[in-house]
């Protein structure tokens, strides 16, 4: 496993199979990063703390997956696993050039408007249930800005900034606290 932050992703739903598969069901409803042989850390009382768990097999179910893996061959020790929250590496969740962005590779950016002045920092996100939501603090205050393409004039990684045209207006509209 990784020495990097985990990052939570799911949880393991119910058992599934006599033969110890196991329904994960994916927070974000997207399993495109699973893949065999990966290793997933699964957080659990039942199995005492977290323990690794690596991928035999894995196919799209519902909002996630019916995963196998490595060491639970029967349904009572896939029922263990019931309730445990999975976690990955967040090296999972980089973009490749030309893909869509993970928020989490914009943490910590730096949003400014097209003349370089500063309009804060991300520090989190959030969702409208349309789109995604960059939680900017400014230092005295934090405002919420939809992650759209209208309003992204440029992401430079490289400087870990956001070049960001919206109306400032927002700043007040938005304002969390």
């Amino acid at each position: 496993m990784s020495t990097t932050e985990p990052v939570k992703v799911g949880k393991i739903i119910d058992a599934h199979s006599l033969k110890g598969e196991v329904y994960f069901l994916s927070f974000a409803k997207d399993i495109s990063w699973l893949e065999k042989g990966a290793e997933l850390t699964l957080e659990s009382f039942k199995v005492g703390g977290q323990k690794n768990y690596t991928i035999t097999t894995f196919r799209p179910f519902k909002d996630g997956a019916l995963i196998k893996f490595e060491g639970v061959n029967n349904r009572n020790q896939s029922e263990e696993l019931k309730g445990a929250i999975v976690y990955v590496p967040d090296e999972n969740f980089v973009s490749e050039p030309g893909d869509t962005i993970y928020l989490r590779e914009v943490l910590n950016f730096e949003v400014v408007d097209e003349d370089g002045k500063s309009l804060g920092k991300v520090k989190e996100f959030n969702s409208n249930s349309i789109q995604d939501l960059l939680v900017i603090y400014t230092g005295t205050f934090s405002y919420e800005v939809p992650f759209v393409d209208e309003f992204i004039v440029e992401i430079q990684f490289e400087k870990s900034t956001i070049v960001m045209n919206f109306p400032l207006d927002l700043m007040d509209i938005n304002r969390v606290v």
